[in-house]
């Protein structure tokens, strides 16, 4: 009577023989011996302990089911292009054994202490597990870090291990151009920018107007008073003589606000 079965297994390596129970599972058996998208090639005999071996079944071959690849992405580097992008770029996986699937695309993980978000790079023609990629990220917020990580991923959508997160901060403002000669770029805070200019405006408008806005106002002094009452003399509107002449003026004072009278003189300022 046949009392085992020998299962033979071929792959890139010298065969690997697994001896199990008649009636047994083969796959149940080795399955933890072999590696993920790999293909096989099995063949099983029939050993008795009175007839020997028997001749080897035709050989199968069996590819191993994919997982996620168990490498990370490897030389991530991230730069700030302006205020909502940054640019990232990183070398394709090194040890096959690793890779574990066919690889199609590579995810790129962002985060910042609120968020997580992702975008896929697609690998193209010609390009595989080896290849790496570059992708810019849009739409991102202005001063602010950004934990950058990379991963593979296979064709059935299992990501596979993420790189060490690179950490980089979006710049401040927009990237300011000149439209013309002279004119003055506004690389910061727009609005305190803005704000600060205004102020500017005001505080020259203000010194402007305590320079120019002096007001000559003349002083009258009142007249000396000739005569009586009833020459038709006026004292109290600055008018002398029989015929009411007006009386003279002298002086002058500019910025009555900050320039005082002398003391002791009377009049309309």
């Amino acid at each position: 009577p046949t009392d085992s079965h020998t299962a033979t297994l071929t792959v890139d390596v010298p065969s690997t023989t697994v001896s199990i129970a008649v009636g047994g599972d083969v796959g149940s058996t080795v399955t933890d011996e072999l590696r993920a998208y790999t293909t096989y090639e099995v063949t099983v005999e029939a050993v008795s302990d009175v007839r020997g071996t028997s001749r080897p079944s035709e050989t199968r071959r069996v590819l191993t089911p994919q997982t996620s690849a168990r490498e990370a992405p490897g030389d991530v580097r991230a730069e700030a292009e302006s205020s909502t992008e940054i640019s990232v770029q990183w070398s394709g996986l090194s040890n096959c054994r690793l890779v574990n699937g066919q690889i199609t695309q590579y995810r790129v993980q962002y985060e910042t202490y609120s968020t997580t978000e992702t975008r896929d790079y697609t690998l193209g023609d010609g390009e595989d597990w080896r290849s790496g990629g570059r992708v810019t990220l849009t739409g991102l917020t202005r001063s602010t870090n950004y934990s950058i990580s990379v991963g593979a991923v296979n064709e059935n959508g299992d990501v596979g291990l993420y790189s060490d997160p690179v950490t980089t901060m979006t710049h401040q403002c927009k990237v300011c151009s000149c439209e013309s000669a002279g004119s003055v770029q506004s690389c910061g805070s727009t609005g305190m920018i803005v704000g600060v200019v205004i102020g500017l405006l005001g505080v020259a408008v203000g010194v402007s107007g305590l320079i120019g806005g002096a007001v000559i106002v003349k002083r009258h002094r009142p007249a000396e008073v000739k005569g009586d009452m009833a020459t038709g003399a006026s004292p109290a509107y600055g008018m002398s003589g029989p015929h009411g002449k007006p009386a003279e003026t002298e002086g002058e004072y500019e910025n009555p606000q900050y320039t005082q009278p002398p003391s002791g003189s009377e009049g309309v300022y």
